[in-house]
């Protein structure tokens, strides 16, 4: 039973009782309070002894729903905390491995520090050794950024001395070569709200009225691109002589004109103009953050472990053998799911081992696939939890809070998104909830799609504690996952004094719908995060629909697909063609040990398209080829593409998939992810995801030592955006991570070496 001072204090002990009868196992149970003990009592089997009752009651197993207990944090914040048990051998090898892969980024790192101090030199007529640089006191939890393209400045920087402009080594070379490529001016993107009819598929008539015509800038957020971020700002309306035709925005020359700002001939840079951000007066110095020479006594350090220990040689880096394929490919091989079908290629299945397997020393085979920057399936990792529920009602039910009747939460209301015209709406939270489990729709009996990006808010794990450590203690291969002691991951090595991003958990909640719509399907669009991502599926509903709006649906599908023939393709008399029901079109690919049921078994919650790294500039090239051919904010076409896959513009649908395959030879990853399944999206994957059911997910990002060289890329391309791009702020700082993972490593390393 449970102790005495396990129970909750005795303010809280009426309240528990007032919301602990339950049926559980179809028992209901009552917890009465008498002298600090509470006792069971089974009013249908009254003869049960205490063990059983324990094994009954949901207070006892630690999953009650009730709103005391699952706020409650008491052991649940230490479990969330604790620390992953790893051998002083194990914290050796993965200390080793660390250093090895990363290495060759400090080495670059320093050297290019080391260019600039050179200059420094050149500049100043001095010699090398001569040369001393001002270190800048940096805030605590403050991130130092470049005033011109917003990437996280780590260490050298020149700054303005009477304005304190910053700018990055990068953009510093850039001025000096006569090609400043980052910070390329802010954007606005144009929209035309045409109506209601429009959405259902009415042509818009010329003498229909002045149309309202919309202007949207990118949102700059306030959280790093992530895991399905897909927030966007409400547009606003401007009047119909403000825009002008929609264009095409063409990025052949993403360099900025440098005829205002130079460098001086011997290599000095003056703080730009007010217009580009600084003062105009004065000259760049050259600064720090750490101590001068910290970096590059760092770099001798990790050479000599490096070489004592025979690095080049460590273990685990070998991506050569598999043991995935040791077993026939058939229905009893559930260690493999086949994802595509692709010629000539050996990568068409995904590794996608049980949660109990990966308890029992999988790392190493983790690793194999990780390195070749191949996602990752891990089933049934829920079964490893203590089965708290993940049911919307009773999230919101526990979340719900109303302090007094002067001042409502704000918790009552949502800020929801419509997947027909892509733009948020505040709805009452307890109407989007119910909508999850019945369903909506419109008067014409479309089925209303919504979605919620990031809801409970950021403090969510912190107000329900319980679903913090229970995601948590899912999470498979906790060396590379675990947002607080992974040892392979980098997010955790920034000291306490730096900001740090954002990574999650967050939750994110959408209805669902099992056929492709073609128009309001629930997705999250085609997108690549800023590191690797695990993406757990911890909750689903079905959504009964009736014959007659099934009927209905199809009906508006013809009217839409007319439309599009019409106002994209430029056809005017073409014959109707239907279109075969989704399960009917890449059952192979839906999820081939499921005997052909396709994505709409009783378990399959989420369609997956993840692409390989070496196929984006094919994926790049079709959707610039057929942007205009997808539509986006209320539905207009695409008109405008700052990056195919960082503006988040384009879902690829059946058809658009097939025709990249034809057209350009490559296809994605497809997969349907089932109620209890983990999916690791490595860094550098452009991936999309439609919600086949109502469904809850919860993902998580984490920064692993295998893909640094791709964070590292997705940061160069996000410096190339424009100023106001949704993408653009550099969050995660990846190389800060690296310098103090390595740190930290060769410390370890150092302290055992004797």
């Amino acid at each position: 039973m449970v102790a005495s001072s396990e129970l909750p204090i005795a303010g809280e002990a009426s309240e528990h009782i007032a919301e602990s009868v339950s049926t559980v196992c179809g028992f209901e149970v009552l917890a009465v309070v008498e002298a600090n003990h509470i006792y069971l009592i089974c009013r249908v089997y009254p003869r049960l002894n205490e063990i059983a009752l324990e094994n009954l009651c949901p207070f006892c197993r630690g999953n009650c729903n009730c709103k005391p207990c699952l706020r409650t944090d008491k052991g649940f914040k230490d479990l969330r905390n604790s620390k992953i048990k790893i051998t002083e051998n194990e914290k050796d090898q993965h200390s080793k491995y660390l250093l090895h892969l990363l290495l060759p980024f400090l080495k670059r790192f320093v050297q290019e520090q080391r260019k600039e101090k050179e200059t420094e030199a050149g500049i100043k007529g001095l010699m090398l050794t001569e040369i001393e640089i001002q270190k800048v006191a940096c805030r605590k939890n403050a991130r130092m950024c470049c005033g011109n393209c917003k990437t996280s400045i780590v260490d050298f920087h020149r700054s303005c001395p009477n304005c304190s402009y910053d700018l990055c080594l990068t953009c510093c070379g850039e001025i000096r070569n006569g090609c400043l490529l980052g910070g390329e001016e802010e954007v606005s993107m144009q929209f035309c709200d045409r109506g209601k009819e429009f959405l259902n598929g009415d042509l818009p008539s010329t003498s229909s009225g002045t149309k309202q015509l919309l202007r949207m800038k990118q949102k700059d957020h306030s959280k790093p691109t992530s895991v399905d971020d897909e927030d966007l700002i409400k547009p606003t309306p401007v009047d119909d002589e403000d825009l002008g035709e929609p264009t095409s925005v063409d990025h052949g020359d993403l360099s900025k004109s440098t005829s205002v700002w130079k460098a001086n001939e011997i290599g000095s840079i003056p703080c730009p103009p007010k217009e580009m951000g600084g003062c105009g007066s004065g000259l760049l110095e050259l600064k720090c953050i750490f101590n001068l020479n910290w970096l590059s006594e760092l770099e001798t350090k990790a050479e000599e472990i490096a070489e004592k220990y025979n690095l080049a040689h460590v273990g685990g880096t070998s991506t050569q053998y598999c043991s995935c394929f040791d077993r026939p490919i058939d229905s009893a091989n559930k260690n493999v799911r086949k994802a595509a079908s692709r010629e000539d290629s050996s990568n068409n299945y995904l590794y996608c081992p049980t949660a109990e397997d990966v308890q029992h020393g999988a790392l190493e085979h983790f690793r194999q696939h990780w390195m070749k920057g191949e996602p990752m399936i891990v089933r049934n990792v829920l079964e490893l939890t203590t089965g708290l529920s993940w049911e919307p009602m009773v999230m919101w039910r526990a979340f719900r809070e109303i302090t007094s009747e002067k001042k409502p939460s704000t918790h009552l209301s949502v800020t929801a998104m419509n997947c027909l015209d892509w733009c948020e709406f505040e709805v009452n939270s307890h109407q989007f909830f119910k909508g999850y489990s019945e369903g909506r729709s419109y008067d014409n009996m479309w089925p209303t799609i919504l979605k919620l990006e990031v809801w409970p808010p950021s403090d969510f794990f912190e107000r329900l504690p319980r679903h913090g450590a229970e995601f948590v203690s899912a999470l498979p291969f906790q060396e590379y996952t675990h947002p607080n002691f992974g040892i392979l991951n980098l997010a955790v090595k920034l000291p306490k004094t730096c900001l740090k991003p954002d990574l999650g958990p967050m939750t994110y909640i959408a209805y669902g719908f099992p056929e492709e719509l073609g128009r309001g399907d629930s997705v999250t669009k085609l997108h690549c995060d800023m590191s690797d991502v695990v993406n757990v599926l911890t909750h689903t509903a079905d959504v009964a629909l009736s014959d007659k709006q099934l009927v209905e649906i199809e009906k508006l599908k013809m009217k839409h697909r007319a439309q599009d023939r019409i106002e994209i393709f430029g056809q005017t008399h073409t014959k109707y063609k239907k279109v075969e029901k989704f399960q009917s079109i890449v059952p192979a690919l839906a999820d081939p040990n499921s005997s052909g049921e396709g994505p709409e078994t009783a378990e399959g919650g989420a369609l997956w398209d993840i692409f390989r790294r070496q196929d984006v500039p094919k994926l790049e090239a079709y959707l610039k080829k057929h942007s205009r051919e997808f539509r986006h904010i209320h539905c207009n076409p695409v008109e405008q593409i700052f990056h195919p896959i960082h503006d988040q513009s384009f879902y690829l649908t059946i058809e658009h998939k097939r025709k990249l395959k034809e057209e350009f030879g490559i296809e994605p990853w497809t997969f349907v992810q089932k109620l209890g399944e983990a999916v690791f999206i490595p860094a550098g994957c452009p991936h999309q995801v439609r919600n086949l059911k109502s469904c809850i997910k919860v993902a998580l990002n984490f920064v692993s030592p295998e893909n640094v060289h791709e964070c590292v890329r997705l940061t160069e391309e996000f410096r190339l955006l424009p100023q106001s791009h949704r993408a653009k702020e550099d969050k995660l700082e990846v190389m800060k991570m690296t310098v103090h993972a390595i740190s930290q490593v060769v410390k370890h390393l150092d302290r055992h070496s004797g």
